[in-house]
């Protein structure tokens, strides 16, 4: 399920999650209960561990290789 982030003009950002076909333009500020809007933010990307993206990688190398 994505994370999405709501601005308020006056506490700042907020991080809610919901399925995409139920992403609503805006949400009540946690903190002021005014309403937040959609920002428009960069993508996360890359949330795995890192020793999941290492043997990912590790098995990329490997791949066209042999087995004995």
């Amino acid at each position: 399920m994505p994370t999405y982030v709501y601005r308020c003009t006056t506490c700042g950002d907020t991080e809610r999650d919901f399925p995409m076909s139920r992403k609503p333009e805006s949400v009540a500020c946690p903190d002021c209960h005014g309403t937040a809007e959609s920002a428009f933010t960069s993508p996360h990307l890359g949330a795995g561990s890192g020793t999941a993206f290492g043997v990912i990688d590790a098995k990329k190398k490997t791949a066209d290789q042999a087995t004995r």
